[in-house]
């Protein structure tokens, strides 16, 4: 269950995990399970699936210039 398909049912609590497991991780060092890259991957995916479904694909260069108009 993603946070995206049932706002009201609160965050989903593996989710939750996996985000503190990716922190650790990223602040702390040492090896990420394989089964939490896995779902974090896999999240991921289906984010930029319905990202490109919603707004088609961006090209690198018109994706660079949507960063840089963030940056002013």
């Amino acid at each position: 269950m993603s946070t995206a398909d049932n706002s009201s049912a609160g965050p989903d609590p593996q989710e939750l995990a996996d985000q503190e497991a990716v922190l650790r991780h990223a602040l702390q060092g040492g090896p990420l399970d394989p089964e939490v890259r896995r779902r974090v991957h896999e999240r991921a995916a289906r984010v930029t699936e319905g990202i490109s479904r919603t707004h088609g694909l961006i090209d690198d260069e018109t994706f660079q210039k949507l960063l840089d108009d963030d940056e002013t």
